[in-house]
């Protein structure tokens, strides 16, 4: 989904392809159904979180596809066999276009979910729309999710958009939220927050309520166990408003891609976030590593094709893919704080090995300039010498002889 770019050096792009691809059998595999013009914001908010790969595939068609595309999508890269739709570990059905599924499709989404796999529905009914919130609520997916499809639409609730606060509810019985409590992300009146009415079901867990597009307060998150797996539903939409960071309006949640994680992490059967604030680091500086390392090998590559000897940066960064790979390894792992020491370290020796690149750069454009120089000011000594010898002291000039015409 995400397409390449014919700029980056070739050594780059390996780089990130392998970062991309180390790990991978220990990472969160998500597959989203989600209409298409929410596919690159959701796509830019999963590339933030190294623990999870995630599949998106188009379910509704408001951009450049048809419905007949997005029919040929589904059916393209659903999964084809009931095995492969258990190689994932978390569903997510996000504003999709549900009348459009088979009911062999929404059949194996139930069945996962109740063999093991983890499912989050946004949005409520995640689609108002007649005929696909009907589908969805008299198929069998939504039985799996903690809020009762049938009754929402039995009261026909229309969505809300006003300014929307959300609280947390502290003496939920699953700690998914409560950790983040203290950051202040209950504290903005959510400007223009779309939210609608959620019904949380008989033995679900409310996480967080809605105050303010409602006339009572509302459920917003809730959370249940159904069958051998663990599934969210939400009234907002992903990623949209309280649960999208950076929205560019006032009162951004920018811990909202942690509270995601750890909605993922709760899902996918893996261990929770134990420090709100060490997580939020590792991911901007795992970021940040990846971006500066990437910078350094196009540099590299840069210094290289001037004939220039690159050894001592490839001596540099050689180290730094290691160092990478551990930091991931222990994030992984979920010890985040190890994780982070390591990180630091290899941060500060990214910072040597771009010294180095940048001493070898400057190396090898030496002799450019100076061929660059001597070629200028050739030519211009060459030039004033013509010019004075012709115009100042005329050795090189003849006058024009005259004749006269001469009668026969």
């Amino acid at each position: 989904m995400k397409p390449k770019s014919s700029l980056l050096p070739v050594t780059a792009i390996v780089l990130l392809l392998l970062i991309s691809c180390c790990h991978c059998s220990e990472r969160i595999s998500i597959i989203a159904f989600c209409r298409e013009r929410r596919i690159p914001g959701l796509q830019m908010f999963f590339d933030s979180e190294p623990a999870i790969d995630c599949n998106i595939i188009p379910a509704r068609a408001d951009g450049s596809l048809n419905e007949d595309q997005i029919e040929r999508q589904i059916r393209l890269y659903f999964p084809r066999t009931y095995s492969g739709m258990l190689e994932y570990d978390v569903i997510m059905i996000l504003s999709a276009s549900y009348d459009i599924m088979t009911t062999k499709q929404d059949a194996w989404i139930h069945d996962a979910i109740s063999d093991g796999l983890g499912g989050l529905c946004g949005s409520s009914l995640f689609s108002q729309v007649p005929g696909i919130a009907e589908s969805w609520s008299s198929g069998l997916a939504w039985q799996a999710f903690p809020n009762d499809a049938p009754a929402v639409i039995a009261i026909g609730a229309e969505s809300k958009s006003s300014p929307c606060r959300i609280e947390i509810n502290v003496d939920a019985d699953l700690p998914i939220l409560t950790i983040f409590k203290d950051m202040g992300v209950e504290d903005p009146a959510f400007d223009g927050e779309t939210s609608r009415l959620m019904i949380d079901r008989e033995g679900s867990d409310v996480l967080a309520w809605q105050l303010g597009n409602f006339p009572n307060r509302e459920t917003f998150i809730a959370a249940w166990e159904y069958g051998e797996g663990k599934t969210i539903a939400t009234g907002g939409k992903l990623p949209i408003g309280w649960l999208e960071y950076p929205r560019g309006t006032s009162g951004e949640n920018e811990y909202s891609p942690e509270i995601v994680s750890n909605m993922v992490f709760w899902m996918a059967n893996t261990s929770l976030i134990d420090d709100v604030e060490v997580f939020h680091r590792m991911k901007s500086d795992l970021s940040i590593f990846r971006s500066r390392l990437s910078v350094l090998l196009s540099l590299k590559d840069f210094i290289d094709r001037f004939g220039a000897n690159t050894d001592r940066i490839q001596d540099e960064i050689n180290p730094l893919h290691e160092i990478y790979a551990d930091a991931e390894e222990l994030y992984l792992e979920h010890s985040f704080s190890e994780s982070e020491a390591r990180i630091q370290a290899g941060l500060e020796q990214l910072g040597h090995a771009e010294e180095v690149a940048r001493r070898e750069k400057d190396r090898a454009l030496l002799w450019v300039y100076v061929i660059e120089w001597l070629a200028a000011s050739s030519t211009f000594f060459v030039s004033g010498f013509v010019l004075w010898s012709l115009m100042v002291r005329r050795r090189l000039y003849q006058s024009v002889r005259t004749t006269k015409l001469r009668v026969q």
